[in-house]
């Protein structure tokens, strides 16, 4: 898959325009605070229909502006996100009228130095990441996620009131199961692909030995209704959901040793820039084509050895945000941006 280009208005400080992409790396350099990453996030932006850096779309809209509106071009696939407060998503001409009706269009995988936290981060990093690479490869399940949590949060929240009801609560236990184990049903598909990579990947870096391990605080990651049955008691206590998807974290180990606790920062980095790669890969088997990398400064605390590898294991488009210029980088389809003071130029 290839973006071509990509047209802005209202988007962060980014001066307002069309900017055409070539299909190898795109090397977008500049000052800190120039537009750089702005760029980076008006791409993932037109892909998802969310950002990677907030959770609030107003923080997008450029100050003093009404509105703002982002356009991706791709194998003639023209879409758009209108934004004001409320979102439209138009393919082609046509509205769609949710989220997961216009996601997929432009497969994504997004890098930045905060990817660390995957791997030494709370167990919500991880799920998170779980996430988000399920939604890009199973469109459907970023639905069944959305609604997962809406469950949850109402079962939280009848938990939390003195004079519980019982009765409503194994209403609410039904639908939370049900939810509950579709997102299982999809993790445990993609949880053997996954680890077989992880492994494959660490060894061709020559990073040693990768083993991952999932964590389910259910049974087989599958819940049942006595399951929430024997937790009741401490979850009256604890006035919140113990069991499901929620909860459940991952780990890694590098030469049999916790990743987390013990890899040195270096290799941290790498271990979550294999992650990535892997993200990529499996979007690539399920949708056979190759998504696009956006990488946000991802190899600038990587030895030149180390760099030199990782760019050889990417397939496909590049977007490359950094102050340097990866002269050292052998590409040969390349082309370069300067950003300054939110103007996008050919340098």
């Amino acid at each position: 898959m290839i973006l071509q280009e990509i047209e802005f208005e209202g988007f962060r400080n980014l001066l307002d325009g069309r900017i055409s992409f070539c299909g190898g790396l795109n090397i977008i350099t500049g000052e800190n605070g120039a537009g750089k990453t702005n760029l980076l996030e008006a791409i993932f932006f037109s892909a998802y229909g969310t950002s990677f850096r907030t959770n609030d779309d107003k923080n997008m809209v450029k100050f003093n502006n009404p509105y703002m509106k982002v356009t991706g071009v791709s194998s003639g696939v023209n879409a758009s996100i209108f934004y004001n407060g409320t979102k439209k998503f138009i393919i082609n001409g046509n509205e769609k009228e949710r989220l997961s009706d216009y996601v997929g269009w432009l497969p994504v995988v997004v890098m930045s130095l905060n990817d660390i936290w995957i791997i030494r981060g709370a167990p919500a990093k991880r799920r998170n990441f779980l996430d988000w690479l399920l939604i890009k490869s199973h469109p459907v399940y970023g639905a069944n996620l959305s609604e997962y949590k809406k469950i949850l949060r109402q079962r939280n929240l009848l938990l939390q009131q003195e004079n519980l009801d019982i009765s409503l609560l194994d209403v609410y236990n039904e639908q939370f199961i049900h939810w509950a184990n579709l997102i299982y049903a999809e993790r445990k598909k993609i949880l053997p692909v996954f680890k077989e990579m992880l492994e494959l990947k660490g060894k061709e870096i020559g990073l040693g030995e990768l083993s991952f391990e999932y964590i389910s605080s259910c049974p087989d990651m599958e819940l049942s209704f006595n399951d929430l049955k024997k937790m009741e008691s401490l979850e009256f206590n604890r006035a919140e959901t113990l069991l499901g998807p929620h909860r459940d974290d991952f780990t890694i180990q590098i030469n049999g040793y916790s990743a987390k606790q013990f890899s040195s920062e270096g290799e941290s980095r790498i271990i979550a820039l294999l992650l990535k790669l892997i993200e990529g890969e499996i979007i690539r088997q399920k949708i056979n084509q190759e998504p696009i990398f956006l990488l946000d400064e991802v190899t600038i605390e990587l030895d030149r050895i180390y760099r030199k590898k990782f760019f050889g294991m990417i397939k496909g488009q590049i977007f490359y945000a950094t102050v340097d210029g990866l002269d050292d980088i052998n590409i040969q389809d390349k082309k370069k941006f300067m950003v300054k003071r939110g103007s996008v130029a050919v340098s």
